[in-house]
């Protein structure tokens, strides 16, 4: 029996040891990957997310988008729908970042471990996974963002303010050094 699917292994990058290993079908694309990614882990599917590929030292290099940017026809820029796992496995390339959410930046190391098999009718097995992941969100404290809120309303409120207050009845005097 041929081998139809290939082990893969998500680390998350964080202090804690959190991972997971999984069987996919060779067939399917850096899409289904991601959406796993976006259950498992339970990030944020509105946010952008993008695969890059790697090396030994988890460089980034070429970047794998979540959307077609290709204008025209142009086919320059991969994006995960029409980039497969086995195109990617039979060039060589194993080893992959994945980021969600760029200004929080939820960063997973993705390692394709070897060929396997998997039954036909599962896209996806989870075979091992050990921890908890919580998602990177604005880590803002309470306290501060209600202070940064009051100063905010507060500033508002002067700037609607300022025409009850003007004394030259709705004209704004002009500083006459600016012209």
């Amino acid at each position: 029996m041929s081998n139809n699917a290939l082990n893969i292994r998500i680390v998350a990058d964080t202090q804690e040891d959190i991972f997971v290993d999984f069987n996919i079908n060779k067939d399917c694309s850096f899409k289904n990957i991601h959406d796993f990614l976006i259950t498992k882990f339970n990030l944020d599917e509105l946010e952008m997310s993008s695969f890059y590929y790697s090396n030994d030292q988890w460089d980034k290099g070429e970047e794998i988008t979540l959307m077609n940017m290709n204008f025209e026809n142009e086919n320059t820029i991969k994006f995960m729908e029409a980039t497969l796992l086995k195109a990617v496995f039979e060039e060589g390339n194993f080893k992959f970042l994945y980021v969600n959410d760029f200004l929080n930046m939820n960063i997973f190391y993705v390692e394709i471990l070897k060929e396997s098999n998997i039954n036909n009718n599962d896209i996806v097995a989870v075979l091992h996974e050990l921890g908890n992941y919580t998602p990177n969100i604005g880590n803002v404290n309470d306290e501060v963002s209600n202070d940064v809120n009051t100063s905010k309303t507060n500033e508002i409120e002067d700037i609607l303010n300022e025409y009850n207050e003007d004394d030259l009845n709705k004209f704004e005097e002009l500083d006459e050094d600016l012209y």
